[in-house]
């Protein structure tokens, strides 16, 4: 099983953005320090950018096709279609916020076409954009439009570089780039695409047990809310940035945080995508994998900071925890491994390396020796106490801490979920 979702001592899929002149809000009226309007001839001013972008999101946020359409450049069909979709993919979400704000900074002239001509501006564009229910803020991101006048009237030209891509670093969601079906049920937004949408039945009713049996295992209350993307378009998986492993692909989920400025620490939500080969992998691996990433989710930031080894362990044990006995499979490689010995828990720095593998099956072993000699309070205990209130613990103090709630440490416990592999698999 592979999945990931730290924060603190394992890598997050995040990037920091460094944006000079950042500029907050929106409103549609021209604020201070914007430029005043351009003449009818010139190239389209921060100000009339800003009143076309006003317009977008209203259009958006009270479903008028029309007025959404107006914002475009009439001429380009390729344009029109493409945002015709976006458009019906935005009105099948529970959008709080949406709101567009001009900076001062341009992007690159190389990003422009030339087909574009004359007269262009490419401003960097910051998007706030809030699920209701789901994003506790809005989560913002740079972007880019260009805009020209046909006319004499200012238009969007095109939100994709001239070569048509996205905008660097701007971390685009489903719905930025292929048609998506939604559904809402039982506290979760499932986001699918055309080759994933006849799976929508099976998903939903893997989600609903999943999240009752998550929740019948935590020490503390979870409102069982989630956003998951079920998505198999290759535009939406090459997105994904900061894959542990480096390869979508060779994952069946991936858990991640959504945070409000890249950067920054506010986390706005956790979402969690899953892969088109864990459906079709079937049961039990299928419900296993869900309550795995369910319990990323439902953990949240309680584990920013705690050694990767217990992260993933829990997890593990919290996926594999509702089967039955014979049903708890573990990698092949795992007995031989086992038999050889070990020496330590895994490494946070290694974990996703060439032995992860090896690493989950250690720490789900570790998990499930925990709570098979001290009880499941104990292993949440213990992540309590290496979260450390936030300021987490590195590897190389997680000894002590190990000492003092289960009474031995790092080295012991490997070795007693080593010989637990072989008692139970070997």
């Amino acid at each position: 099983m592979r999945s990931h979702r730290r924060g603190g001592s394992a890598a997050l899929i995040a990037a920091l953005l460094v944006v000079t002149g950042l500029v907050t809000g929106c409103s549609d009226s021209t604020g201070p320090g914007v430029p005043g309007p351009s003449t009818a001839t010139g190239a389209v001013s921060a100000t009339e950018a800003q009143q076309l972008l006003n317009r977008r999101a209203r259009a958006i946020r009270t479903d008028r096709l029309r007025l959404f359409l107006s914002t475009l450049d009439p001429t380009d069909p390729t344009l029109l279609t493409r945002q015709r979709r976006y458009f019906e993919n935005m009105e099948q979400l529970p959008i709080q916020t949406l709101s567009y704000t001009v900076l001062k900074s341009d992007w690159p002239g190389e990003l422009a076409a030339a087909a574009w001509g004359s007269g262009v501006s490419v401003p960097q564009v910051q998007v706030a954009t809030q699920l209701r229910g789901f994003d506790t803020v809005p989560v913002t991101r740079i972007t880019g439009f260009a805009f020209a006048r046909k006319e004499g009237k200012p238009v969007i030209l095109s939100e994709l570089t001239g070569s048509g891509k996205q905008f660097p670093d701007s971390y685009p969601a489903p719905w930025d780039l292929v048609a998506i079906h939604v559904t809402a049920s039982h506290g979760t937004l499932q986001v699918y695409d055309d080759g994933t949408w006849s799976e929508s039945s099976e998903v939903s009713a893997v989600l609903r047990r999943g999240i009752a049996d998550v929740r019948s295992g935590l020490p503390f209350a979870w409102n069982g809310r989630v956003v998951v993307y079920i998505v198999s378009s290759q535009a939406v998986l090459d997105s994904f940035q900061g894959v542990p492993g480096g390869d979508i692909e060779h994952l069946g989920a991936m858990t991640f945080p959504m945070y409000a400025v890249l950067g920054q620490p506010t986390v706005a939500s956790s979402r969690f995508v899953l892969l088109p080969s864990s459906v079709q992998a079937g049961q039990p691996f299928l419900d296993r994998i869900t309550r795995h990433e369910l319990t990323h989710v439902a953990v949240g930031q309680r584990d920013d900071g705690v050694p990767t080894w217990l992260v993933e362990g829990i997890a593990e044990y919290m996926g594999a925890r509702d089967l039955p006995r014979g049903q708890r499979r573990i990698a092949t490689s795992a007995v031989a491994r086992a038999r050889a010995g070990v020496v330590d828990l895994p490494s946070s720095q290694s974990f996703n390396g060439p032995d992860q593998a090896w690493n989950y099956a250690l720490s789900w072993m570790a998990c499930d020796y925990i709570v098979a000699t001290q009880g499941a309070a104990k292993m949440w205990e213990l992540m309590t106490a290496l979260h450390a209130n936030g300021a987490g613990t590195p590897d190389v103090g997680e000894d002590a801490v190990l000492e003092r709630i289960l009474g031995y440490d790092g080295p012991t416990l490997a070795s007693y979920a080593a010989r637990r592999i072989l008692n139970i698999y070997g």
